[in-house]
């Protein structure tokens, strides 16, 4: 699919935000991979766990595969890791990345007490803070081991600045 921008990060780091941003500027349509996935059919949108990760890496795969077209270019807006039916953030299986085969990798992360804010608000419930950083944590480590095994680009998206990911995109030449 070498014509999608991967962006990742954990529930409420912003990465829909930036998106946003992004579109405005530049020739890329952002999708959700939860929209892809058409996530409501396999879980409730309230619902962040995920029972079947390969499952739900081959609905993505196979719905990216009818929806792309060849000669645009995406933001696919989605997790390196999620958390499993036990609550604790797993990877995903590398085998997702090798299929996406991104131009690049896009890694949010932001401060965990103002992703925790966001989230209680968007949400109108509470989360555990340890598990919101272990989440990230283990998402960004994940980010960084895949750029480099797989020989992608990673960008670093860190507590909202975006200044490099504009230069990249700039380079990209996708305006």
């Amino acid at each position: 699919m070498n014509n999608l921008y991967f962006i990742g990060g954990i529930h409420g780091v912003g990465k829909g935000t930036i998106c946003k941003e992004i579109i405005s500027d530049f020739n890329v349509i952002h999708l959700s991979a939860s929209e892809v996935l058409k996530w409501e059919e396999i879980s409730s949108l309230e619902n962040k766990k995920v029972n079947d990760f390969e499952l739900s890496q081959n609905r993505l795969i196979s719905n990216l595969n009818q929806i792309t077209e060849p000669t645009k270019n995406y933001l696919l807006d989605g997790h390196f890791c999620l958390l499993n039916s036990e609550n604790e953030p797993e990877k995903i299986n590398k085998e997702t990345f090798i299929e996406l085969n991104p131009k690049a990798f896009i890694i949010v992360v932001d401060k965990i007490e103002l992703i925790q804010k966001r989230l209680e608000k968007r949400d109108n419930k509470s989360y555990d803070i340890e598990i919101l950083q272990k989440f990230q944590d283990l998402e960004f480590d994940y980010s960084i081991s895949l750029s480099k095994e797989l020989n992608i680009p990673i960008i670093k998206v860190i507590n909202g600045n975006i200044q490099n990911l504009l230069n990249f995109l700039k380079n990209e030449s996708i305006t």
